[in-house]
């Protein structure tokens, strides 16, 4: 199991992160709770494998793969190394975007080189809602959020989808003041496939569809301006 003694030599303490993993420990007894904790997953593997002064991106995530094969406790990230819909597209526009290809649906390179691939809520459990998930880990979620945009450092952060989009410390109108700050915010929709939501605007056409979005090297031509390396998109596994 990853300690949160450990996470938090790293992070600094985190608002109510023990006691929510010793509650998430205790219900382990009762049903499955996801990701399981093995040496390549844990509900804190975000933060294990992305340490906090190396964090140069962020992309938000949902919750955890449905399935105790997939899910390993990083964003969109199967730990088998399948490629679920999401993700497909997600390398498709990579591809359109950048010109890289990529066939492995682990994204641990990504998490080693600087992304934060950080789900809203850090536990899968069929006992529970998605709603209530979320509302679980959302004391947690806004502390880490404010640790990384108070840091000072350069930072690009890509909200995918409504939920992302409606985190409450990035409103629409604060783009321009993040960027002021030398934070970078990237809104897309979401890039799943059900119904058209990679193709369609939201948040009343104010936020593009995920296609075309060109985040990725929207990204590296940020963190290349402010004095940090790019992120390799290349999954070379």
């Amino acid at each position: 199991m990853i300690s949160v003694e450990d996470i938090e030599k790293d992070w600094g303490i985190i608002k109510n992160l023990e006691n929510k993993m010793q509650l998430v420990e205790k219900l382990r007894h009762e049903y499955q709770i996801l990701p399981v904790e093995a040496e390549n997953s844990g509900v804190l593997f975000s933060l294990k494998i992305t340490p906090f002064n190396s964090v140069k991106v962020i992309i938000f995530g949902q919750d955890p793969y449905p399935n105790i094969n997939n899910a390993h406790g990083l964003a969109f990230s199967n730990k088998t190394g399948k490629i679920p819909a999401s993700l497909k597209n997600i390398f498709a526009e990579i591809k359109r975007d950048t010109g890289i290809d990529n066939n492995n649906g682990n994204l641990k390179a990504w998490a080693e080189n600087g992304v934060l691939l950080l789900n809203t809520a850090l536990t899968f459990s069929e006992k529970n809602s998605l709603k209530k998930r979320f509302n679980f880990w959302e004391e947690v979620i806004d502390d880490i959020i404010d640790k990384l945009i108070n840091r000072k450092k350069p930072l690009v952060i890509m909200l995918w989808g409504n939920s992302a989009n409606m985190l409450k410390q990035f409103p629409l109108e604060k783009d321009n003041e993040y960027l002021a700050k030398n934070i970078l915010i990237l809104r897309s929709s979401h890039p799943s496939n059900m119904g058209s939501a990679n193709k369609t605007p939201i948040m009343d056409g104010k936020v593009s569809a995920f296609i075309g979005c060109s985040h990725f090297s929207k990204c590296n031509d940020f963190l290349q301006k402010n004095g940090l390396s790019p992120v390799n998109w290349k999954i070379n596994y």
